[in-house]
């Protein structure tokens, strides 16, 4: 009698349990050594079960679990200042050399032909304060803080799905000297529907592009300093039109808030330090996870901290 022993199909489950690579199963905790600090106290976040990747949201704004994947923000209060500083000429001689536009219809050419003003865009000028006479290059005057949702009566009626454009427009003519404009602040901010405020651009981020109208020879300059500049010239210079024209602005576009990568798997961290400088309640985040090719184990802990003054 001639027996059969199957034994490949065997080897083969034997070697697949022998291979089957999964992913740690994740457990790890948190804990501070109380739940109420000082303003500058030292927080120490105490961690047991060695999380490999391990990363830290402290709840101040721009680090928030719950808006790691946000990208638009809801406000009812978009608003914009800017700082200007004015030297030489005279408003009798040099009348309305400095002016400020918005417009959600230009085409991003920017390019005299393309830059109508009469059709595309919308004097805000009178919202603002601008810069008398100064003496020194160091005092600038700002503008005021202005609610762009307010500016309906000046002809803007902000439609926040789209993008915006703004522009410093210099008016110069020969004859008298011209004036020099310099604007050192442009800040776009938001206030959140549930209290946060947040940046949406500032002078280096909003991007400037300078457009000369005409025989215009001058052109607005934006250097390492920051400052965005505009020197018109003596009384020979022929007559300046020339225009600073940002990038499109997405007023509601946010950047996801981010956490602080603490560890990795080649290093172990059995407790973290932090301070809170500014009185509150944050909710902070830890996110431990075991990551490998085969899968992900994560979780999430909470914690709640009342930060006093």
């Amino acid at each position: 009698m001639i027996r059969k022993i199957y034994i490949i199909p065997l080897l083969i489950m034997l070697f697949s349990a022998c291979n089957k690579k999964e992913v740690t199963e994740l457990s790890f905790s948190v804990k501070t050594e109380k739940n109420s600090y000082k303003v500058g106290d030292t927080v120490r976040f105490l961690i047991s079960g060695n999380p490999e990747q391990l990363i830290f949201y402290s709840g101040l704004e721009g680090s928030r679990y719950i808006y790691k994947d946000r990208t638009v923000a809801e406000s009812d209060n978009i608003t914009v200042e800017f700082a200007t500083n004015r030297r030489y000429g005279s408003d009798v001689q040099q009348p309305r050399s400095f002016r400020v536009f918005a417009s959600q219809k230009f085409n991003g050419q920017y390019t005299e032909a393309n830059i109508n003003e009469s059709a595309d865009w919308t004097d805000i000028t009178t919202a603002f304060t601008l810069s008398g006479l100064q003496s020194n290059d160091n005092t600038y005057v700002s503008s005021g803080v202005v609610n762009l949702l307010s500016l309906s009566s000046l002809g803007l009626t902000l439609d926040k799905s789209k993008p915006v454009y703004f522009a410093f427009k210099y008016n110069g003519v020969t004859g008298s000297t011209q004036p020099r404009w310099w604007v050192n602040k442009f800040d776009i901010k938001m206030t959140t529907t549930d209290g946060q405020l947040l940046t949406v651009a500032d002078i280096g981020t909003a991007g400037w592009t300078s457009v000369r109208f005409g025989t215009s020879s001058v052109s607005w300059l934006f250097g390492t300093d920051r400052i965005l500049k505009f020197a018109g010239g003596a009384a020979n210079i022929s007559s300046n039109q020339v225009w600073a024209v940002s990038n499109a602005l997405n007023v509601t576009k946010v950047k996801p808030d981010r956490g602080l990568a603490l560890k990795n798997m080649s290093t172990r961290l059995d407790e973290y330090t932090f301070i809170y400088n500014r009185a509150g309640t944050y909710t902070v985040t830890f996110v431990g996870s075991n990551v490998n090719i085969y899968g992900e184990s994560k979780t999430v802990k909470e914690l709640e901290l009342t930060i006093n003054p």
